[in-house]
C-alpha cells in the first residue's frame, strides 16, 4: 500500500529578530527545514541556497540508491555555499542546518544535521527521531549532564556540525511511515521556547497539519520567541489527499537571495559540468601567501578544535585571551578563541575601546585581525593597555607607531605617534 503527506508550513521571524534566516519546503515527496546561522555572514543566503538546492528531490525516490542521491543532493548544497563564501569573502562563517525526509510512500530517508529537529507522534507515543548536534547534547549522551540541564544550558545553541563548513558529516536513517503518524521539523526558533510536552499535547489535539503548525507557531510567539520559527507538520495517510503544491518559506523565498541564490548554484553546477579539477578552481579560494610565523596558529587551531570537541572545550575556552578588533573597528579585549569552532564564534567581549585598529601600522592591524592571543587576565588587560594607551603604560614606544624593525609608521597613523 502506497502512503502519502498531507502537510502545512510555517515560518515566522519572531518577535526579537529583524530578519528570518531559517527556510523551509514542503512537497508530496519531500519535505525539509534548513536554519541559517552567521548574523550579518548571510546565514539567511546559506539556509535559502540549501533548501533551493535540495527542493529537487521532490520526486518520487528511485528504487535504489537513495541515500547516495540524497547525500549528493547535501554534497552539492554544501559546494554551493562554499562558492558563495569564496565569491565573497565577508560571507565566510555562514553556514546553516538541514532537517529533511525523502518518502518513497511507504519509507522515509532522513538527513540530519544541527539542531533543527524531527518529531514523530504515533498512536499517542511522542518521540524526537532526530539527534542534535550540539555541544550540550555531547554532554548529555557522556552522562554529564541531564536532558533537563541541557534544556537550560547556557551553552545550548552551541553547534558541532552544520553546512558551510569545507568537512561536513550529516547523519542518515532509515524510518518507516505508518498510517496516523504525524511529523514535525522545526528550527530551535520552535524547540528552545516550547517544551517537547507543549508539541505533543498540540500534535495530539490538532485536528489538521494546518492547525497544528499555526497553533505551535503561535505557542513560540506568545513565549518570546527570540529567533526566527519554523514549523513544517506532515501527517502520513492511507488516501491520496489530492493535489497539493509545493511550499516555499521564510528565507528560501526572499525575492531579495532570488538572484544571487540563483547565480551561485548556476556556478556550481558549471562547475561541476566542467569536471573536478574546474570545480575546485572555481569553488575554492585559492590560498593566500602565508608568513611562516603564522603556521603555529594553524596547529594551535587545530589542537584546540580537537579539545574543545573531546568535551569541556567551552569552559575551557572562557579562561582564554586574545586582542582583536571590534564591529565597530576598535581595539578590543576578548575573552575566548579567535576563531570559530564549527560555525560559531567562541569570542566575548571582555573590555572594548575607542582607538581604531586602523591606527596601527599594517603588521600590528593585521594580527589583531586575525586576534593577539595573550595569557591570563592580567598579561591580557597588561598587553591591551600598551595597545590602546601606551603613553599610560611605562612610557614605552607605542607599539602601534613602529614595526619590530624600527620604521615608522604609516601616514593614518602619524597623529598618534608624536614624541612627547
Amino acid at each position: 500500500m502506497s502512503l502519502h503527506l498531507r502537510y502545512a508550513a510555517i515560518s515566522d521571524r519572531g518577535v526579537v529578530r529583524q530578519g528570518n534566516q531559517d527556510s523551509v519546503f514542503a512537497g508530496p515527496h519531500f519535505i525539509a527545514v534548513a536554519d541559517g546561522m552567521g548574523g550579518m555572514a548571510a546565514g539567511d543566503l546559506a539556509s535559502a541556497i540549501v533548501i533551493n538546492t535540495v527542493a529537487r528531490l521532490d520526486v518520487p525516490p528511485p528504487p535504489d540508491s537513495v541515500v547516495d542521491e540524497l547525500a549528493d543532493a547535501v554534497a552539492d548544497a554544501n559546494r554551493a555555499i562554499r562558492r558563495a563564501v569564496a565569491d565573497d569573502p565577508q560571507k565566510e562563517g555562514m553556514g546553516t542546518t538541514l532537517t529533511a525526509l525523502w518518502f518513497d510512500g511507504e519509507w522515509f530517508n532522513l538527513v540530519h544535521i544541527g539542531d533543527s529537529r524531527a518529531y514523530r507522534l504515533r498512536e499517542g507515543g511522542f518521540e524526537q527521531i532526530t539527534v542534535d548536534d550540539t555541544y550540550v547534547q555531547m554532554l548529555v549522551d557522556e552522562g554529564r549532564i541531564t536532558a533537563e540541564e541541557a534544556e537550560v544550558h547556557p551553552q545550548r545553541s552551541l553547534l558541532l556540525r552544520a553546512l558551510g563548513a569545507s568537512e561536513v558529516e550529516p547523519a542518515f536513517q532509515t524510518i518507516k511511515g505508518v498510517p496516523g503518524d504525524r511529523l514535525v521539523l522545526c528550527s530551535d526558533g520552535l524547540s528552545g521556547p516550547v517544551s517537547d510536552a507543549e508539541i505533543a499535547r498540540t500534535l495530539q489535539n490538532a485536528a489538521s497539519p494546518q492547525e497544528a503548525a499555526e497553533v505551535l507557531v503561535q505557542q513560540a510567539l506568545d513565549a518570546g520567541a527570540p529567533d526566527n520559527v519554523t514549523v513544517l507538520v506532515a501527517d502520513v495517510v492511507a488516501e491520496d489527499p489530492g493535489e497539493q503544491r509545493q511550499f516555499i518559506g521564510g528565507a528560501a523565498a526572499d525575492a531579495r537571495l532570488a538572484e544571487s541564490d540563483t547565480a551561485v548554484l548556476r556556478a556550481v553546477k558549471e562547475a561541476e559540468e566542467s569536471g573536478p579539477e574546474a570545480e575546485s578552481e572555481t569553488t575554492e579560494p585559492q590560498p593566500k601567501a602565508r608568513k611562516k610565523g603564522r603556521v603555529w596558529r594553524t596547529i594551535l587551531a587545530t589542537f584546540i578544535v580537537l579539545a574543545l570537541v573531546a568535551g569541556g572545550g567551552v569552559w575551557w575556552a572562557r579562561t582564554q585571551y586574545f586582542i582583536g578588533v571590534s564591529e565597530a573597528g576598535t581595539i578590543s579585549l576578548y575573552r575566548g578563541l579567535p576563531f570559530e569552532v564549527a560555525g560559531y564564534r567562541m569570542a566575548w567581549l571582555d573590555i572594548d575601546s575607542d582607538r581604531p585598529a586602523a591606527d596601527a601600522v599594517d603588521s600590528v592591524e593585521s594580527d589583531l585581525e586575525s586576534g593577539i592571543a595573550v595569557g591570563g587576565f592580567e598579561e591580557a588587560e597588561r598587553e591591551f593597555n600598551e595597545l590602546v594607551d601606551p603613553a599610560a603604560a611605562n612610557d614605552q614606544l607605542d607599539p602601534l607607531c613602529a614595526t619590530a624593525g624600527g620604521t615608522e609608521a604609516s601616514p593614518a597613523a602619524s597623529k598618534d605617534c608624536r614624541d612627547d
